[in-house]
């Protein structure tokens, strides 16, 4: 495929904003100069590589680390104009972000200052923000605190998931990212404005290994709604019943005030009935340990829970 633009791109990045974001710049005929994956230690290390060659890209590897002076000087050996960085968990030294003419720009999927950190996707599910977006800001040595350049605003739905906004974002990044290389391709200085200073809303990755994706029953209903909704389906909701792992998909909430203690099975009528620090959830689809992902008829079918059982 021909290049329909000639500014050279160094772009980084990985799965799934970085799919997302290379293959429209590709289709839309962006010059690409080369594609630095993640680590080959990462996970989606295979994909995002497989993905690129099949692309016919120029894949650009480093060895241990990305500010390795050997790779910086692959860097400067390409004469990238700019360089785009889509979802990425390294640190940028200075040496590498002044390798390329005019910087690297990095693609945030939330409205910077808030929620800097791994997972804006959850958070502002989380924490009932009516609205989030994507920062285009260029990159400094800490994670999401340089110059903003351009921000979009969008809506979060009222039964959002991690995933729904999650590809919305991702679609609504690779539109800015191709937008705003069309205006650099016409005019190389680009604009930007610093971030404030204070404390702001912060995202960090939610860790299942230290329980950080299990349910608290002691919060109120609605907020566990939304936790689950914002698990919901790449980290998701857990709990615990008869000693086993439960995967909480849905659940609606009801401000019905109860006196049972915080995790009890309230009914096993229509649904799962649960009492919470104030109010209920019914949960609607689950997943029992390893081998059952049903709605909650079919569990209780199944599994016959009891009035007064608890979950956690």
């Amino acid at each position: 495929m021909l290049n329909k633009y000639k500014k050279k791109i160094l772009f980084i990045g990985m799965p799934d904003m970085a799919i997302v974001c290379l293959d429209k710049l590709i289709t839309e005929g962006f010059n690409i100069a080369a594609v630095v994956p993640p680590h080959i230690s990462e996970p989606s290390y295979d994909f995002m590589v497989q993905f690129a060659k099949s692309k016919g890209q120029n894949i650009l590897r480093y060895e241990t680390s990305i500010n390795e002076p050997d790779f910086i000087n692959k860097i400067k050996i390409l004469n990238a104009d700019i360089a785009v960085v889509c979802s990425y968990n390294k640190k940028f030294k200075p040496e590498l972000i002044n390798s390329v003419k005019s910087g690297f720009v990095n693609v945030h999927p939330s409205l910077l200052p808030d929620y800097r950190g791994a997972n804006p996707y959850s958070h502002v599910i989380i924490n009932n923000e009516k609205e989030t977006g994507v920062t285009l800001h260029f990159m400094d040595e800490d994670f999401d605190t340089g110059n903003i350049i351009w921000q979009k605003k969008m809506p979060i739905e009222p039964h959002e998931t991690m995933g729904t906004l999650f590809n919305r974002l991702n679609f609504l990044c690779a539109d800015m990212v191709s937008d705003f290389l069309k205006q650099y391709e016409v005019n190389p200085i680009i604009k930007s404005v610093p971030q404030p200073y204070g404390e702001f809303v912060k995202a960090p990755a939610i860790d299942s290994k230290n329980y950080g994706n299990y349910i608290d029953f002691t919060k109120d209903a609605q907020y566990i709604e939304r936790f689950i909704r914002a698990l919901n389906p790449f980290i998701t909701a857990m709990t615990m019943f008869r000693g086993v792992f439960v995967k909480v998909f849905s659940a609606d909430a009801c401000i019905k005030k109860v006196k049972e203690p915080p995790g009890t099975i309230l009914s096993v009528r229509d649904s799962l009935t649960v009492a919470t620090g104030d109010g209920t959830i019914s949960i609607k689809s689950l997943q029992f340990g390893s081998y059952m992902i049903s709605d909650s008829r079919m569990f209780i079918e199944k599994f016959k829970p009891q009035i007064g059982e608890k979950l956690g």
